[in-house]
């Protein structure tokens, strides 16, 4: 198996990750197991969906697509940190039983 370092190192997987990285900085993660999820979620997000925007933008060139997914991959752990967050958060029993009660 032959591995090209420019190509894994333009991968939108590997700059999504660094963007990650970066993001770790304002993610309110405190174990390092939440930090590495939070990587690997802005690593992934950006992975899947960089080379969309980029096809949906038009972006022609390399640079543009690595921003792209640098963004994303800062953005996307953020927004998956904040998520999961509110999911901890809302009390679904509570909505349930007061949905379950009006019926």
């Amino acid at each position: 198996m032959d591995l090209d370092p420019d190509r894994v190192l333009s991968s939108p997987f590997t700059v999504g990750g660094f963007g990650a990285v970066v993001a770790l900085k304002f993610a309110p993660g405190t174990s390092w197991w939440e930090r590495v999820t939070n990587v690997a979620s802005g690593a992934l997000a950006a992975g899947y969906l960089a080379p969309a925007l980029v096809d949906w933008l038009q972006l022609k060139t390399p640079g543009l697509a690595n921003a792209s997914a640098f963004v994303i991959g800062l953005l996307g752990m953020s927004l998956i940190a904040a998520l999961l967050q509110g999911i901890r958060d809302l009390k679904l029993a509570e909505i349930l039983s007061g949905w379950l009660a009006r019926r």
